[in-house]
């Protein structure tokens, strides 16, 4: 008969095997590590965050993350706080919750939406339509890890740091004489938070160490330097108000703890982990989930012993080095500076420099580092292979937090990704992907029971394992756009890389399902006989009618016009991609590409309303919240390219309009809608005032450690939106790609299903920016480019080619070329004396200098 491994005998095994690397550690380091550490000197780079106090809550720590493990580190002295979460610890499981009703609702719904009879339609909504149960699982913490190294009074030297360059939180402090340095990053190469804890006299350092967790969590010691803690994320203020509740099932999860000191004596009992008169500490931390080890407790318990115990066997310093070199790779490749490269601000705390900005100050140099920190956590929370990040990237304090911290997809989750083809990161677009093709199941049953729709739909949540139903809410709910707008992101990522087998194998597949269910949604308008959607909604906004009543629900908002125009556009241009490419059928989908094509042409066009605004909806209602945060029907300005200055001025003006009305509104009261506002004012090529949005979302929607707030009071929460969509808008202003032709007469010329890309250089210059520089950012077709300006006119630019392509260059306004070299590829003469026609090859590199 086989061994058959105990649960006693597994953790008497690994007790030992820890037991044994922590003295073998000990033994041969001792000697080079109880030396006084020496702060490394100061890191070449100018993107950092730093502060001369500690964090007092939550929403002021600095996070680090590996894409699957973040932390949120306090930088506390005496009683430090590390808050710690594992990115698939959701409550709640999969179930169908589409509303059995639903089917039959749908067809009443659009009768009496045509009949006018809107309040008799939305009454259908709560129990007829939405999901049940109502609410999707949420996205729970982790826990905490509390270090208690007892009262330490009379602090001084006090620096709390966040090096974007090497992705590390450092805390360092002087106390009775003794300089103390704390380390804290999260490993992607070896999965692992590390926390390491030096002092620079002998055995100073002594503390407690204990875990922890908001609700549903046990802990224990399992040996002389090992903590775990473990549970399973129930569900917490589950569908408050509502009779039908989830079940108390949750993902299950397990953490552990390790300590490895180099002197000093290590202990634990009752769930505390002690280490006494230490000169160098450090702690390893990892998690495992049910919902990658679904095999049960033992598989979890099994992979994070494995890594600790591997991770814990390895010197610190190498440990270390390989954290940075992963992490480099990425965030090197990039950068923005404004105004002069020394940054005059440098030594002043980043909140303090903040807080300059919120009472109306510039500092130029903060932009770059707020740049840079977008960049660092897309990096941090989203990987490849790991889950896609969340309304919070990977970091939560909560059991029960804002909207759930789930995925909500009307706008917020694709600001995340709209960084990452752009700013030179589009392999940390792939977990995005990854929950697209997660929503595909649940999606076609979700279409056919409501819509009796092939294809696929989500609504405008989802969550771990996919959701496609709708859910919460009148006011958001009625949305079944979410997967159609998320289609685009493969098409941008193949419209960035050229890669044409992902075009063949992920975007084609996703954006032909999508138009599928689009062209099976549309219904004939009976008055206009155009195809339009619906039931429908303008994102969480409402209208009023004649007689004073407001409602969200509706026939055709343009948002979804849009997105149907856009869906079937790259539908057609990706069909005409691949009909040249081997082994391809041209003819497997005519039928749907002669129904896309016909739809193009009977959709409802832009209506400009009295008022000179693009309207919101087919008819030109008034608002009933005129300064709303949604600007759904700007999506045909940005993120798409429906509307631009030169090829639809008259568009374009009443895009203006409605901005201009939004703000002088109160609009742009959250983080990701000012963001919006900024990439919306850059695409209209307002430079000042893309930049005076840009300065009120650092004033109003910002905290002191730069993270975004969805919201401008001091309480409002956390979302990772605003901390991308911003720095998607500072590349906006300086570097536009898209595919609308630099005039009417080009993108007629090009055709819908043409796949050509105009580049825009500084289409969106402030006057406040007169000289600076960009690096490492990328244009669609492959094109990467480094940019100087000064004066406010462009000196020369860079432009490394990764495919074989002709690109068409806009340069900026008033400029001319004054030369391209080397001189063996020869411009082709464009549209204009501003625009450069260049053929390319892949690898080559061009000079480009301007006049």
């Amino acid at each position: 008969m086989p061994n058959r491994t105990t649960r006693r005998r597994f953790l008497a095994t690994s007790a030992a095997a820890t037991a044994a690397i922590s003295q073998r550690r000990a033994f041969a380091q001792v000697m080079q590590e109880s030396a006084p550490p020496q702060d490394d000197p100061a890191e070449p780079t100018p993107y950092k965050l730093f502060f001369d106090q500690p964090a007092a809550t939550w929403a002021d720590s600095v996070p680090v993350g590996n894409g699957r493990l973040g932390a949120c580190v306090f930088g506390q002295p005496g009683k430090e706080r590390i808050q710690l979460n594992e990115e698939s610890i959701w409550d709640g499981e999969v179930r169908d919750r589409n509303n059995p009703l639903a089917g039959q609702t749908v067809e009443r719904m659009r009768q009496l939406l045509f009949a006018g009879r809107v309040a008799e339609a939305e009454a259908l909504v709560l129990t007829d339509f939405l999901s049940i149960p109502r609410r999707l699982p949420c996205y729970q913490t982790l826990g905490d890890l509390h270090l208690n190294f007892g009262e330490m009074e009379g602090v001084t030297n006090y620096r709390h740091e966040l090096n974007l360059d090497t992705a590390i939180v450092t805390t360092t402090f002087t106390h009775d004489g003794v300089q103390y340095r704390r380390e804290v990053f999260s490993s992607s190469p070896d999965q692992a938070i590390v926390i390491r804890l030096t002092a620079s006299r002998p055995d100073k350092i002594s503390f407690t160490a204990t875990l922890d967790r908001p609700a549903h969590f046990s802990t224990a010691a399992i040996a002389q330097n090992r903590l775990t803690l473990f549970g399973e994320a129930l569900p917490v203020n589950d569908n408050p108000g509502l009779p039908i509740k989830e079940r108390q099932v949750g993902i299950k999860y397990y953490a552990e703890m390790l300590a490895v000191s180099t002197d000093g004596v290590t202990s634990t009992k009752d769930g505390t982990l002690t280490v006494a008169n230490a000169t160098a500490v450090t702690l390893f931390l990892d998690c495992a989930t049910s919902f990658r080890y679904p095999a049960g407790e033992a598989a979890m318990r099994q992979a994070v012993v494995k890594n600790i115990l591997g991770t814990a066997s390895q010197p610190y310093a190498e440990l270390r080095a390989r954290h940075v070199a992963d992490y480099q790779r990425l965030f090197r490749r990039a950068a923005i500076t404004i105004g002069a490269a020394e940054d005059a601000n440098a030594a002043i705390a980043t909140d303090k420099r903040l807080a300059k900005v919120k009472a109306g100050g510039e500092d130029h140099g903060l932009l770059g580092i707020y740049f840079q920190f977008g960049r660092y956590l897309l990096i941090s929370s989203s990987r490849p292979g790991t889950l896609a990040a969340n309304l919070q990237g990977i970091w939560n304090e909560s059991v029960d937090p804002p909207w759930g911290s789930k995925y909500t997809i009307n706008i917020n989750i694709q600001m995340i990704y709209w960084l990452a083809e752009r700013a030179n990161l589009s392999d940390l677009h792939t977990p995005l992907f990854d929950l697209i093709d997660r929503t595909r199941n649940p999606g076609h049953i979700t279409a056919s029971r409501y819509y009796n729709a092939r294809g696929y739909v989500v609504h405008h949540n989802t969550d771990i394992w996919g959701d496609s139903s709708p859910v919460d809410a009148l006011g958001g709910g009625v949305w079944p756009m979410g997967a159609a707008w998320l289609s685009l992101h493969l098409w941008d990522h193949y419209d960035y890389t050229g890669n044409v087998q992902f075009l063949r194998d992920r975007a084609y597949p996703r954006l032909s399902e999508n138009a599928l269910f689009l062209l099976d949604y549309l219904v004939t308008d009976p008055q206009t006989e155009r195809f339009v959607t619906g039931p429908s909604c303008s994102p969480e906004n409402k209208y009023k009618l004649p007689d004073g009543t407001a409602h969200n629900v509706c026939m055709a908002p343009t948002m979804d016009i849009e997105i149907v125009r856009a869906v079937l556009t790259r539908l057609l241009q990706a069909a005409s991609v691949l009909a040249s490419t081997p082994n391809w059928d041209a003819t497997a989908d005519a039928e749907l590409h002669n129904r896309a094509r016909l739809t193009l042409i009977k959709l409802p066009p832009f209506q400009v309303g009295k008022a000179g605004n693009l309207q919101e909806w087919q008819q030109d209602y008034a608002e009933n919240e005129p300064g709303h945060r949604h600007i759904s029907h700007l999506f045909a300005l940005f993120p798409d390219d429906q509307i631009t200055p030169r090829r639809t001025p008259e568009l374009a003006r009443a895009a203006r309009v409605t901005l201009d009305r939004r703000l002088a509104a109160g609009g742009g009261s959250t983080g990701w809608s000012r963001a919006w506002i900024v990439c919306c004012m850059a695409r209209l090529e307002d430079g000042d005032a893309a930049y005076e949005s840009l300065q009120r979302l650092l004033a109003d929607s910002t905290r002191g450690n730069l993270f975004d707030i969805c919201g401008t009071k001091d309480n409002s929460p956390f979302q990772l939106d605003g901390n991308l969509g911003g720095p998607t808008a500072m590349v906006e202003m300086l570097l536009q790609s898209h595919a609308s032709g630099g005039s009417a007469e080009m993108a007629r010329a090009r055709g819908v299903e043409s796949t050509a890309n105009i580049i825009r250089l500084l289409p969106a210059l402030p006057k406040a920016w007169p000289n600076g520089s960009f690096r490492g950012l990328r244009a669609r077709g492959g094109l990467e480019i480094d940019l100087e300006w000064k004066n406010g006119k462009a000196t020369e630019a860079t432009l490394r080619a990764r495919l074989d392509l002709t690109h068409h260059i806009l340069v900026p306004r008033g400029q001319r070329i004054a030369s391209v070299s080397p001189t063996s590829t020869q411009p082709i003469p464009g549209a204009g004396p501003d625009e450069l026609v260049l053929p390319v090859k892949a690898g080559e590199t061009f000079t480009v200098r301007f006049s």
